[in-house]
């Protein structure tokens, strides 16, 4: 019910203060685990997905986030993942996201680990394509632009704009029992950027824009 009621809410701001196209819903799957990956360039971007796909979806944010009166509870009923820094803190966040996957949910993530704050894509983590490899879901390229523009830096009331929010094909890796050697995840994160960079426009595209990379998963 809560959540039914905090995407509406998403859904009626949305539509006051931007101007929002979507494509590619029909690539998210109905039901069974899936895992999104997005851009990330704003605060506001993991709201699109909460408000646009049809199905429950979950994500990671900043423990520091939790702190705050308002936000913090809202997040805590969304089954949002605290992620605090240091690499055990992120070990524990990223078992809590497999949970996540396993149970069947849709679990977004941002392998850029945070928000570029400005259109051009960062260096991708490797977490998304760990989780990847240990689960074997679906994985979901997703692109997101316009958002720093509604919202920049610095700004509390947004203003009125156009986003855009696009979905491409899920594909999908074979799930990995034993120790994921680190090239395998280094390729898997360089992939995952690159379908993710397919979908946005060149000046989004940043680190991603020029360098010759595989877009095609190995043999």
């Amino acid at each position: 019910m809560f959540h039914t009621v905090v995407r509406a809410v998403i859904r009626l701001l949305l539509w006051i203060f931007t101007e929002l196209e979507v494509e590619g819903t029909e690539n998210v799957p109905s039901t069974g685990p899936a895992l999104m990956v997005c851009n990330h360039v704003n605060l506001m971007d993991p709201v699109v997905p909460l408000a646009v796909l049809k199905r429950r979806v979950t994500f990671m944010a900043k423990e520091e986030v939790f702190a705050t009166p308002f936000l913090g509870p809202i997040l805590r009923v969304l089954q949002v993942v605290p992620v605090a820094r240091g690499r055990i803190a992120s070990r524990r966040a990223l078992q809590r996201a497999e949970g996540f996957l396993r149970r069947g949910w849709l679990f977004c993530m941002y392998p850029e680990g945070t928000r570029s704050r400005r259109p051009g894509m960062g260096p991708g983590h490797a977490g998304a394509a760990l989780l990847a490899l240990r689960t074997g879901v679906p994985i979901i390229p997703a692109a997101i632009t316009g958002t720093h523009l509604i919202l920049p830096e610095g700004r509390i009331l947004p203003r009125r704009g156009p986003v855009s929010f696009r979905i491409g094909e899920p594909f999908q890796v074979e799930r990995v029992t034993g120790r994921i050697a680190r090239s395998a995840l280094e390729h898997l994160t360089e992939v995952i950027m690159r379908r993710i960079a397919a979908l946005l426009p060149p000046e989004y595209r940043g680190v991603y824009a020029l360098e010759p990379a595989p877009v095609h998963l190995q043999d």
